[in-house]
């Protein structure tokens, strides 16, 4: 955290690059809107109009959805996943269930759907205000892959007085300052984050294809890959890193991280949603004292290829900003 005066605050983060992300959503909008169609003779056709659909879904060939499966609603009701439809000249296409598909391509806040609209809204979400859907914040609604975040500006007091989209073009928003955090509260800061924190991870915690398990799991005769060798990364506020691994490199990942700063650090781990700006914050936040490594393994679900990000975040707990050394590798097999 700075403190003192300077124009206006954004932190930097790094997602998902864009030849990724745009095979993803090339997947998506395939699979949304493309229809198949079969041969005549092709067996087990539909009589006429929509019917569940014995056929199953998969992504680089790994099944996701199997022929026949279906979803159970809140309510306890149950739908097929995908269905079939014969249309006038016989030729029959598939369509997956709108949930299915947000479930399917890990959309950040599922699908909902926008009444006023009249329209399914996927990677957004309406806030509830007095118990009534208000779709009217799009700041907050929609959750778009961006590499800006809002600039904020506080009274002295953490108070927000001014954040982006609201600031009049006539205040001069390029020239704004703010008082940050006064150092002498800083101290009171770091210790309650770290309240929040453990010493060390908790094994077996699973988010997408990643299930964090004890290091010594891993055969290190095995290395298979290496994505990132001891490189190190400063900032004053925060270190954001993102790294994607494959099952084709073997069944295990490893993510190193050595604090190389002068005070302790938050240390966690999450996964990236595939489409949008959202994370499954499934792993245990750490402190990492200064000078200290950890290693935090992975073994890899070779059945979920699409949710394969892990982020790494370093934060300070003490004043000099945050410096880590970070290495990522895969391996081929445990012990």
């Amino acid at each position: 955290m700075r403190h003192g005066k300077r124009e206006m605050r954004t932190v930097r983060k790094n997602y998902t690059p864009f030849l990724a992300g745009m095979a993803t959503m090339v997947l998506l909008i395939g699979l949304i809107s493309a229809s198949f169609a079969t041969n005549s003779d092709a067996k087990d056709q539909p009589s006429g109009g929509v019917e569940p659909a014995q056929i199953g879904v998969g992504i680089f060939l790994k099944q996701q959805i199997a022929p026949g499966e279906t979803l159970t609603t809140e309510q306890g009701g149950t739908a097929p996943k995908v269905l079939s439809y014969a249309d006038s000249k016989g030729e029959i296409h598939y369509y997956i269930e709108a949930a299915a598909v947000a479930e399917l391509f890990d959309v950040t806040g599922g699908v909902n759907f926008h009444e006023e609209a009249n329209q399914l809204e996927f990677g957004a979400a309406p806030r509830k205000k007095d118990g009534k859907e208000d779709w009217s914040n799009e700041l907050y609604t929609v959750r778009e892959r961006t590499d800006f975040m809002l600039a904020v500006v506080t009274d002295g007091k953490g108070n927000n007085v001014l954040t982006g989209g609201n600031l009049p073009s006539s205040s001069g928003a390029h020239t704004l300052t703010y008082t940050d955090t006064p150092p002498e509260v800083l101290p009171r800061i770091w210790e309650k984050h770290k309240e929040y924190l453990k010493a060390a991870p908790v094994y077996g915690e699973t988010g997408g294809m990643f299930t964090e398990v004890d290091p010594a799991e891993i055969n290190i005769g095995s290395l298979s890959g290496i994505a990132i060798k001891e490189r190190e990364y400063k900032d004053p506020e925060e270190v954001d890193r993102t790294i994607h691994f494959t099952s084709r490199l073997g069944k295990y990942a490893a993510i190193t991280i050595e604090n190389t700063g002068a005070s302790e650090a938050e240390i966690r781990v999450a996964r990236p949603c595939v489409v949008g700006d959202g994370y499954d914050d499934t792993f245990t936040g750490i402190y990492l004292p200064a000078g200290q490594k950890i290693t935090r393994a992975f073994r890899i679900d070779e059945n979920k290829p699409l949710e394969n990000q892990l982020q790494v975040k370093a934060t300070p707990l003490g004043p000099g900003g945050v410096s880590v050394k970070l290495t990522a590798e895969q391996y081929r097999s445990g012990v």
